[in-house]
């Protein structure tokens, strides 16, 4: 076998790219975070490609049993947290900012409530982590 690197995921979670790599490093297997620095550049990392984590060849099978061997690796959940995090936002806004505004429009005259009223769907806009499910390169077989 030779050194060159492999792949042994591609992740589009930067917390479970680190998490992976900081686990490889950790059982004493050489890994890089390909695409490491383009966190700061997008918040999509669907369209960048993910986070490439490459491994040498000859340290692949351990990789793979490193990962492998993780509880609970096979599951796949989604997370609604940001989801929940963006409603509380929206809910907050129209509370402190949007009701009373409405209000003093109405009262004063000045003008419809309905564009302050739709101010908080821009918030719909914002780039969130897509959660994209994350392709492992396994190999569970020695190769001689």
């Amino acid at each position: 076998m030779t050194d060159r690197m492999v792949p042994i995921a591609i992740i589009y979670s930067r917390s479970e790219a680190m998490v992976v790599a900081s686990l490889l490093d950790a059982a004493g297997i050489l890994v890089h975070v390909g695409g490491y620095n383009h966190n700061s550049v997008s918040v999509c990392q669907v369209a960048l490609g993910g986070y490439r984590l490459t491994v040498p060849e000859f340290q692949h099978g351990d990789a793979s049993r490193v990962i492998a061997s993780t509880p609970g690796f096979s599951e796949n959940c989604f997370s609604y947290a940001l989801q929940r995090a963006v409603v509380k936002v929206m809910i907050l806004w129209a509370l402190v900012f949007g009701l009373p505004m409405s209000i003093a429009m109405i009262i004063t005259a000045e003008g419809s409530p309905l564009p302050v009223l739709l101010m908080p769907l821009s918030m719909l806009t914002i780039p969130v982590n897509p959660q994209g499910h994350s392709d492992y390169f396994l190999s569970l077989l020695d190769k001689a």
